[in-house]
This record gives C-alpha cells, structure tokens and sequence, in this order.
C-alpha cells in the first residue's frame, strides 16, 4: 500500500501525502464464478477521488495503480489471482473533513 501512495503521489494528482489512506480487509468467505473452487483469489482496489478530475486522469490512476499491484503481488502456484481497480468519485460539493 505504501508503494501505492507513494505513486499516487508521484504523479501530482496528490499534493498532500497524508491525504492518501488505505486499508487492507481480507474476505474469507468469497466466490468466483459459478463453483466454490478454491484455486481462484482477487485483490480489489478502491480509489475514492474527489469529483472534478478528468476521464483521462482517472483512467491514468487506474492503470497506475494495477501496475503497482502487479509489481507487488506475486503470483501463486496453483491459484489464479485476478487484480481489480475500481474508481470512486465522492461529490466534492457534499465531502467534508476535518482533523482532530
């Protein structure tokens, strides 16, 4: 995840490190197409961006971000693993934060 950020923020989209989070939840009970097989296993991430960024930035984060994880994530014997981006646009109209 560190590498994740650390691309993201590379790239310029991000200019607050600290505004970049992740999480990691492991699903254990799952299924992949039609049979409880067990050779078979994804990583799915979630990219919420604020809205206002163009197709084209938010295709390039997407890629960017399979690219690190293909890097990163090893491949298994026996087990087909599939990696997923998906991304989020959160309204900046209605977002709110604040630090404590």
């Amino acid at each position: 995840m560190v590498a994740i950020h650390q691309a993201l923020f590379n790239t310029g989209h991000v200019t607050d490190p600290n505004d970049l989070k992740s999480r990691a939840i492991m699903q254990r009970d799952y299924v992949i197409g039609l049979n409880a097989v067990t050779d078979q296993a994804y990583v799915h991430a979630k990219v919420s961006l604020l809205s206002g960024r163009s197709v084209e930035v938010r295709q390039a984060i997407s890629e960017l971000v399979l690219d690190v994880m293909q890097q990163y994530i090893a491949p298994q014997p026996e087990l087909k693993i599939q990696l997923r981006v998906e991304i989020i646009e959160m309204p900046k109209q209605t977002y709110r934060k604040a630090v404590i």
